[in-house]
Protein backbone atom coordinates (compact mmCIF):
# COMPACT_ATOMS: atom_id res chain seq x y z
CA UNK A 1 0.00 0.00 0.00
CA UNK A 2 1.02 3.58 -0.61
CA UNK A 3 -0.26 6.48 1.51
CA UNK A 4 -0.58 10.15 0.48
CA UNK A 5 -2.58 13.00 2.00
CA UNK A 6 -4.71 15.60 0.23
CA UNK A 7 -5.39 19.11 1.46
CA UNK A 8 -8.89 20.45 0.67
CA UNK A 9 -9.32 18.90 -2.79
CA UNK A 10 -7.94 16.44 -5.31
CA UNK A 11 -5.17 16.58 -6.59
CA UNK A 12 -3.61 18.94 -4.02
CA UNK A 13 -1.27 16.47 -2.30
CA UNK A 14 0.67 17.55 0.78
CA UNK A 15 4.34 18.13 0.05
CA UNK A 16 6.51 16.25 2.52
CA UNK A 17 9.24 18.31 4.14
CA UNK A 18 10.95 18.73 7.53
CA UNK A 19 7.57 19.55 9.14
CA UNK A 20 5.36 16.95 7.45
CA UNK A 21 5.83 13.19 7.33
CA UNK A 22 3.55 10.34 6.20
CA UNK A 23 4.21 6.97 7.80
CA UNK A 24 4.28 4.26 5.15
CA UNK A 25 3.72 1.75 7.97
CA UNK A 26 0.29 2.95 9.09
CA UNK A 27 -0.57 5.93 6.84
CA UNK A 28 -0.58 8.48 9.66
CA UNK A 29 0.21 12.10 8.82
CA UNK A 30 2.56 13.78 11.30
CA UNK A 31 2.95 17.57 11.39
CA UNK A 32 5.64 19.07 13.59
CA UNK A 33 4.96 22.61 14.76
CA UNK A 34 1.51 23.24 13.24
CA UNK A 35 1.20 26.62 11.51
CA UNK A 36 -1.84 28.69 10.50
CA UNK A 37 -1.23 27.65 6.86
CA UNK A 38 -1.95 24.02 7.87
CA UNK A 39 -5.64 24.88 8.31
CA UNK A 40 -7.90 22.88 6.02
CA UNK A 41 -9.58 19.57 5.33
CA UNK A 42 -7.34 16.53 5.02
CA UNK A 43 -8.06 13.21 3.31
CA UNK A 44 -5.86 10.11 3.17
CA UNK A 45 -5.38 8.62 -0.31
CA UNK A 46 -4.44 4.93 -0.21
CA UNK A 47 -3.44 3.06 -3.34
CA UNK A 48 -2.38 -0.47 -4.10
CA UNK A 49 -0.36 -0.93 -7.29
CA UNK A 50 -0.81 -4.71 -7.18
CA UNK A 51 -4.60 -4.47 -7.61
CA UNK A 52 -4.64 -1.00 -9.25
CA UNK A 53 -7.19 0.34 -6.76
CA UNK A 54 -7.25 3.60 -4.80
CA UNK A 55 -9.44 4.79 -1.92
CA UNK A 56 -9.98 8.19 -0.25
CA UNK A 57 -10.83 8.66 3.43
CA UNK A 58 -13.48 11.12 4.57
CA UNK A 59 -12.14 14.65 5.00
CA UNK A 60 -10.80 15.49 8.46
CA UNK A 61 -10.76 19.19 9.43
CA UNK A 62 -7.68 20.74 11.04
CA UNK A 63 -8.15 24.10 12.74
CA UNK A 64 -4.92 25.36 14.36
CA UNK A 65 -5.48 27.26 17.61
CA UNK A 66 -3.18 29.74 19.26
CA UNK A 67 -1.75 28.38 22.51
CA UNK A 68 1.05 30.83 23.22
CA UNK A 69 2.30 30.52 26.76
CA UNK A 70 1.27 26.89 27.21
CA UNK A 71 4.10 24.45 27.75
CA UNK A 72 3.69 20.75 27.19
CA UNK A 73 6.08 18.12 28.50
CA UNK A 74 7.81 15.93 25.94
CA UNK A 75 5.84 12.79 25.10
CA UNK A 76 8.14 10.07 23.82
CA UNK A 77 6.40 6.99 22.48
CA UNK A 78 8.40 3.86 21.87
CA UNK A 79 6.74 0.77 20.43
CA UNK A 80 9.35 -1.19 18.57
CA UNK A 81 8.54 -4.50 16.93
CA UNK A 82 11.25 -7.03 16.22
CA UNK A 83 12.79 -6.06 12.90
CA UNK A 84 14.67 -8.50 10.71
CA UNK A 85 16.71 -7.79 7.59
CA UNK A 86 19.13 -9.61 5.37
CA UNK A 87 22.68 -8.33 5.16
CA UNK A 88 22.87 -5.52 2.61
CA UNK A 89 19.10 -4.89 2.78
CA UNK A 90 17.70 -1.42 3.63
CA UNK A 91 15.61 -0.98 6.79
CA UNK A 92 13.47 2.01 7.76
CA UNK A 93 12.77 2.66 11.46
CA UNK A 94 10.35 5.32 12.70
CA UNK A 95 10.63 7.10 16.04
CA UNK A 96 8.54 10.14 17.02
CA UNK A 97 9.12 12.53 19.91
CA UNK A 98 6.26 14.93 20.60
CA UNK A 99 6.38 18.20 22.49
CA UNK A 100 8.26 21.50 22.56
Amino acid sequence: LSYRWLLNEFPVFIALDKRRFVSQTNGNLYIANVEASDKGNYSCFVSSPSITKSVFSKFIPLIPQSDRGKVYPADIKVKFKDTYALLGQNVTLECFALGK
